[in-house]
């Protein structure tokens, strides 16, 4: 079947233009690559108590999380450069026996070290899925369509972040924590069956060779972003400010390396016109990562706002926190017809201003103490989103071509996961600094020190989502 084939679809449903040609198998990948990793990072997290009262070493819990962050990331970033070369199908049949072999070993761990291992298979896996299916999607689906395959990406966000805690505690409690590694087994399975029968085995890349010099860069390229990684997520567990400072400069300068060295490279593993600051795909990039940097304190320290504050449970914060995902995905279905280039860039900056709101809001709802102006900053903050995530994408994917447009897409899931590192490393620097959340600390955040210093920690957080702003009103035009 040709599933990217011109259509005049411009009329349709958003969910007509995911469903016509055939393209119903492509959104089933979409669909599982992307909701496996988003059920993944809340089913993860919500049984890590089990896990480390079963198999010991609360000491070493920190890797649980980091080394699947940290594989996600290192297989995200060469995903697009990789595909140019060989192909998506068997980089997509690579990434499933990872993610299921990852599987396997941590739902079978019977040490904590076997879990790790697991955990990092399964990152790779993931990481290199997730950056599949960002590169596919301008092979699988006409442009007009892709706007609609956002918007469907954030409901499975949404819809993983309504159920994953509850289906943690159904799979925990009926038999273990095992249950939710061993229930990607069938998920894996699925998608390896999906890479071989609908994957375009197709090739970007027209015969140039890479040096030999080149080839033997990437390991120390992929090692020296491996370890800036690492130290910015080595940042939560660090619990004197100092030391906090440090990791987090060490870990961007180093980051900063990475990607200057790569840039220099014959055979990049990001886009060339990545983080400049002109042109559509430098000002895209920068945009992105900024609004995670600026959205990761709230995700980090809202739910312990919502418990210690306002006395809510641990599920009621849950789902306070989930609005964000939910207000998200409504907003990109309303916007997911626009088709106007003007229009759309109108979004992606009325969506900065409202992401701005929304974290202004926050530091109010802290002065105030107001439940009611902390749910409404979640409303904000995920139709902020849901306005311009679809179209910031849409143009970084859309604004190279042929190797450097699978770099690109490629790109946007360490973006992203890197934005969101940097931001929490930030906010754990920030809140100790401000006395919000005191390193060492019994609790994460206290009564007494939030109304106080919370809020400069969210104003400082919005200031970066207005320079995203900026750059978002300095951006070109979409084409």
């Amino acid at each position: 079947m040709t599933i990217s084939s011109p259509s005049q679809t411009m009329a349709l449903s958003p969910f007509k233009k995911l469903t016509m040609n055939g393209r119903w198998l492509a959104s089933l990948i979409m669909i599982l690559g992307v909701g496996s990793a988003s059920m993944n990072t809340f089913l993860s997290s919500a049984i890590m108590p089990d896990i480390i009262r079963d198999l010991g070493g609360q000491q070493r819990a920190f890797w649980v999380l980091s080394l699947f962050q940290i594989g996600s990331i290192l297989a995200g970033t060469v995903t697009g450069s990789l595909k140019a070369r060989i192909g998506a199908r068997p980089l997509f049949i690579a990434a499933a026996l990872s993610f299921l072999v990852g599987s396997f070993i941590a739902g079978a761990a019977g040490a904590l070290e076997h879990l790790l291992l697991g955990r990092l298979l399964q990152g790779l896996g993931e990481g290199m899925i997730v950056s599949l299916c960002y590169t596919l999607i301008s092979d699988l689906y006409p442009e007009d369509a892709v706007p609609s395959v956002f918007a469907l990406l954030s409901g499975i966000w949404a819809i993983s972040a309504g159920i994953g805690p509850l289906a943690a505690g159904i799979l925990t409690e009926s038999w273990s924590w095992r249950a939710v590694f061993y229930a990607n087994l069938p998920l894996s399975l699925l998608l390896l069956v999906l890479a071989i029968t609908v994957i375009p085995s197709t090739t970007r890349d027209k015969g140039q060779t890479t040096q030999s010099t080149d080839r033997l860069s990437m390991f120390p390229r992929l090692g020296l972003l491996a370890v800036a990684v690492l130290l910015i997520a080595y940042v939560g567990e660090l619990r004197s400010l100092p030391r906090i400072s440090g990791a987090l400069a060490v870990g961007l300068i180093l980051l900063f390396l990475a990607v200057k060295w790569d840039k220099k490279s014959t055979s990049p593993f990001i886009p060339r016109g990545a983080f400049r600051f002109t042109g559509i795909l430098g000002l895209g990039m920068w945009v992105t990562l900024l609004l995670f940097i600026a959205s990761a304190a709230r995700s980090i320290y809202g739910a312990a706002m919502g418990q210690v504050l306002w006395g809510l449970s641990v599920t009621e914060a849950s789902y306070a926190m989930a609005i964000t995902a939910f207000t998200w995905t409504t907003a990109a279905w309303i916007v997911a017809r626009v088709q106007t280039p003007h229009i759309r860039t109108y979004l992606i900056r009325l969506g900065t201003l409202n992401i701005i709101a929304g974290i202004l809001l926050t530091a109010v709802s802290l002065y105030t103490m107001s439940l009611w102006i902390f749910l409404l900053s979640a409303v904000f903050n995920g139709a902020g989103f849901g306005m311009s995530s679809q179209f910031l994408k849409v143009a970084i994917i859309y604004a190279e071509t042929d190797d450097e447009r699978d770099r690109a897409s490629g790109f946007i899931g360490p973006l992203q996961s890197a934005g969101t590192a940097i931001g929490a490393a930030l906010a754990g620097l920030l809140a100790g600094l401000s006395g919000f959340s005191v390193p060492g600390a019994k609790d994460l955040i206290t009564l007494e020190n939030a109304a106080q210093s919370g809020p400069l920690m969210f104003l400082i957080m919005a200031a970066i989502a207005g320079i995203a702003a900026l750059l978002a009103f300095k951006m070109p035009r979409m084409p």
